[in-house]
């Protein structure tokens, strides 16, 4: 399977920048937070709009265009090995009895509804 990582990190070492100046350049485009996310490569997901301003402020800090390939990277995530896909596999939950309600069986429960500015409200209405 391929993945795709996020290159930030080693973009700003090779051009002898830091995440600090980046979010700085960045400040009112990107949050400092999300800056930090990507240059330690923690970001699971990023807003095409981000990945653009992320480049803009790039290309102000270097003078060079940057691109979407200078700070993404696509590798090939290994297969699990035996012992892993055995262990994927396994049924490791105990199977259960049925839930014994009593006598009275399965409660019959309040109807939900949505109330438009006020949200789930349980009950009759």
């Amino acid at each position: 399977m391929r993945a795709v990582q996020f290159t930030l990190k080693t973009y700003l070492e090779a051009h002898g920048l830091t995440a600090y100046r980046l979010a700085e350049q960045a400040r009112g485009r990107v949050s400092r937070g999300t800056v930090y996310a990507l240059a330690r490569g923690s970001a699971g997901r990023v807003d095409l709009g981000t990945l653009g301003a992320v480049m803009t402020a790039l290309e102000e800090l270097t003078g060079r265009e940057v691109s979407p390939a200078d700070l993404l990277t696509a590798y090939t995530v290994p297969e699990p090995d035996r012992e892993a896909q055995e262990w994927e596999a396994a049924e490791l939950t105990p199977a259960l009895a049925p839930y014994d309600w009593g006598t009275g069986g399965e409660p019959e429960g309040e109807p939900v509804r949505y109330v438009p500015g006020v949200g789930f409200v349980a009950g009759r209405a």
